[in-house]
Order: structure tokens, then sequence, then C-alpha cells
């Protein structure tokens, strides 16, 4: 029995240190779960034409990456436009970590409680209509801030139907916030961001996929009897309405050259009959001698345009005038 002591000694001293280093982690980095990083790195761009990036402030959780992509304003309201994203599906970077992300479903008391925080005073209202983006159905409100601000609150939820999601395919999910005001802004422009969005952001895992199945090849494709014609690829027409052409005409006199130049007025001369009107040419005696047609006019003073023939100008369109070639066809 003596004996097996130092044998047991020799084997716990061997053993601790394997148990210690099985329960020992890596050390956490201050900053991880929520950071600043670059505008490359955001998983939601806005349109190309604006608003820009100003910041991007990214949060990890155990089950969702969430993004708050600030835009540039020039708004007299209290706040920052901003894009949030939330990608749910993602895993833990910390094996014992507790600290998930609820994916709360789209109710109307949550997007009213949403607004109060986004646009503390200001009155929403909500848009009846159904409208939908490139990722499907959102809805929108609207209401109105200091001075000439247009301001718009908008939500999305992007999911697989929920009978095509399993743990293996077409699980995950992103919930897209858009807080927006613009002096003097519009409904049509404030629109125009929540419509023309991107989404680059994704998560590495083969059955993620919130954006459910792709849709079939229509069956009128390469048939008979179904013509396809050509859409732009955005609401400008095909061809372009050439505005109608408008005519300016020059304002010009007649010049009339007299047969007769009569005498320059001296004192005390009579003036011409048709300077004096028709009635001191009808106090004049009736002359048979001289013939009504004959009667001596005042001379005309010709405009500046003089010796000039008057001539109709015609202003084409702006669209006539830029044209480098194909004139003929599309000035018509």
């Amino acid at each position: 029995m003596t004996g097996l002591g130092p044998l047991r000694a020799a084997i716990l001293s061997f053993l601790l240190p394997l148990l210690a280093a099985g329960c020992a982690g890596q050390p956490t980095q201050i900053g991880t779960f929520a950071r600043n990083v670059s505008g490359e790195q955001a998983m939601v761009l806005p349109p190309p034409g604006g608003p820009a990036i100003v910041s991007v402030v990214e949060r990890r959780f155990d089950n969702a990456v969430e993004q708050d992509v600030f835009l540039a304003t020039s708004a007299l309201t209290p706040g920052q436009n901003s894009i949030r994203a939330q990608f749910f599906g993602t895993t833990s970077p910390f094996k014992l970590s507790d600290n998930k992300l609820t994916s709360t479903p789209v109710t109307e008391g949550g997007i009213a409680s949403e607004m109060r925080r986004a646009l503390p005073g200001i009155r929403m209202t909500r848009a009846s209509f159904f409208v939908q983006n490139n990722y499907g159905p959102f809805g929108y409100a609207f209401g109105r801030g200091p001075g000439s601000d247009l301001c718009m609150y908008a939500w999305q939820q992007i999911r697989s139907p929920s009978g095509t999601i399993s743990p293996l395919a077409n699980y995950g999910s992103i919930q897209i916030r858009l807080r927006l005001c613009q002096a003097g802004g519009t409904e049509e422009r404030l629109l125009a961001v929540m419509y023309n969005y991107t989404i680059v952001g994704s998560v590495d895992a083969g059955g993620w996929n919130p954006y459910g199945e792709p849709r079939a090849v229509p069956s009128t494709l390469g048939g008979v009897g179904a013509p396809i014609y050509p859409r732009p690829a955005s609401s400008e027409p095909i061809v372009p309405i050439i505005p109608p052409r408008t005519t300016v005409y020059t304002s010009s006199a007649s010049i009339t050259v007299p047969q007769a130049q009569p005498a320059p007025r001296r004192a005390g001369s009579i003036a011409p009959a048709s300077v004096l009107g028709p009635a001191a040419a009808g106090n004049r005696p009736n002359d048979a001698s001289t013939p009504a047609a004959t009667t001596i006019q005042a001379p005309l003073v010709p405009s500046p345009s003089a010796g000039v023939e008057a001539r109709q100008v015609t202003v084409p369109s702006p669209s006539c005038a830029d044209m480098t070639s194909g004139a003929p066809n599309a000035c018509r």
C-alpha cells in the first residue's frame, strides 16, 4: 500500500495540468460586441444617388449581426438618418456567451414603439398602400418635422415562406429599418431610398437563405405565340418623347419705298394730306387733274433691320440640338 502513494502522486501531477488546460479559454477583446467599421463593410448600401454613408456601427450577437448604417442629413429634425439591418442565423464567436438578439415579429404596436424612439415628438401617419421592392413587401409612414422637413420610417422583414423553412434549408431572416428625414423632401424621393437600397451581406452557411426558393422559369419562355418586347431598366421610355417644335417669328415691318420723295418741310409750308389726316385732306379742293392714286404719303422710317430680308427662324428643340448623328431620324 505504501508503494502506491508515490505512483498516485505522480499520476495526479501529470493529469492536473491537462485538466487546467482544458478549462482555459481565449481572452475577450474590448469592443468585440460593438465596434465601428468602414463604409465598405456595410452589409446594406443606400442607392447610388445617396444619401451618403457617414459611419457604420456593428454589433455581434450569439445568433445575429446588427449594423447601423448612418446616413448624411441636412434636416432640422433631431436624430440621425440610418438604415438598421439585422442578419439572423449566425454562430456565436464565443462558446460560453449568452448574448442573443430576439427576432421580434412585425406588429402594429412594435412598429409604433420603434417610431416613437426613432422620431420623438413627430406625428407619423402610416400609408395604406401595399408596396414592395426587390426583396418583398414593406411598410412605411410619413410625418412632418421642423421647418420643411419630411420624415419617413420604413420597415421590412425578409424571410422564406414558413412552409419551406427547416433546420437545414431556407432558415435565417433579415430585418430592415429605415429612418430618413430630408429638408424639402417629397414622398417620391424618400421612398426611392427604400426601393433602391441593396443588401450586400450574407451568412456563410449552406442552409442560410431568407429569400426563399427562386421563381420558376415561365412556361412561355422560348415558346410560340408569346412575344417579348424590350423593357427599359428604369421608368424612362425606350423611345424618348421629342417635344413639339416651336417656331419664332422675327418682328420686322415691311419697308415701302415711295415713288417720289417729297421736298423737306420749310417754315410755313403745308404738310401732306396723309400727315394732316382725313379731315384736312377733305378740306382741300378737288383737283380733277390729280388722281387719287398719286396722293403723296409720308416716308416710312426704316427699322434697324432695313436692308435685311425678313425671314422665318426655327429654333430646334434641345433633343435635336444635342444630336451628333441620326438627326434626320430623331428630329422630324
